[in-house]
């Protein structure tokens, strides 16, 4: 499947709704913050210039209703499916959307590393506490909604593959893998493969994907779907997937 990623601040109903025409089988709104916490965190990071989607927890599922809305009709025809990306920083957080039946997949933000976003236990910050991160597994393992968990490689005291194999070990149906590769512009496609060859779950894989060339990579070295991010900024994504 093809997938587009989320970008805090910016993938919301109107930026993506166009990509229903660009062979886009699944589509990423979010990253929104899904608790007090994280929404501190999020205005703490729009103080440094950074994109954010401030919206009160309490409203942040009719918001995502709205956004779902807006793209539906603006492509009917279009079959793919709607993720939403969260962060939060306990189990309970997530039960914002619980019970939001727009929802096709939610998406559990353990990549983000902005540092208000980390200091606050969210993003990267659950992959260094996997007591907490294993709570956020069983809470949203049994919502009516599939799940992906999208994490970062190479997070600096973090076995990658461990954290890979732990949520497995739950009921869940994506791991959509930022293979960041420190110091390096270009993915890790080495994990990628890592991961693929040691799991059986849904690998979706991401990192610096703005090319054909690039997605092949991906798909070589095991990826299941390819995730396109920041290239989709340029508008037109659909000769990266042909």
């Amino acid at each position: 499947m093809n997938v587009l990623s989320a970008m805090a601040g910016i993938c919301d109903g109107e930026f993506c709704k166009k990509f229903t025409k660009e062979n886009i089988d699944i589509i990423t709104l979010g990253g929104y913050n899904s608790d007090l916490e994280t929404d501190t965190a999020g205005i703490e990071n729009t103080k440094n210039n950074r994109q954010e989607f401030i919206i009160k927890p309490t409203e942040l599922s009719s918001h995502i209703s709205k956004q779902v809305e807006i793209i539906r009709n603006y492509n009917p025809s279009w079959q793919g499916l709607i993720s939403v990306n969260l962060r939060g920083i306990k189990p309970e957080s997530f039960r914002v959307v619980k019970n939001n039946k727009n929802i096709d997949i939610l998406e559990i933000n353990a990549h983000c590393r902005q540092e208000a976003v980390v200091k606050a236990g969210a993003g990267e910050g659950l992959l260094k506490d996997k007591k907490r991160l294993s709570q956020v597994l069983d809470e949203v393992s049994s919502y009516d909604m599939d799940v992906s968990v999208k994490i970062r490689a190479n997070v600096c005291g973090v076995d990658t593959l461990e954290i890979t194999k732990l949520i497995e070990s739950y009921n869940i149906d994506y791991i959509h893998l930022d293979a960041t590769n420190p110091g390096i512009m270009e993915a890790d496609y080495e994990i990628i493969e890592e991961v693929s060859n040691n799991t059986e779950i849904h690998l979706i894989g991401n990192n610096s994907v703005t090319t054909h060339d690039d997605y092949m990579k991906m798909i070589n070295s095991g990826a299941d779907s390819v995730s396109v991010a920041r290239a989709a900024l340029n508008g037109n994504i659909q000769d990266i997937f042909y």
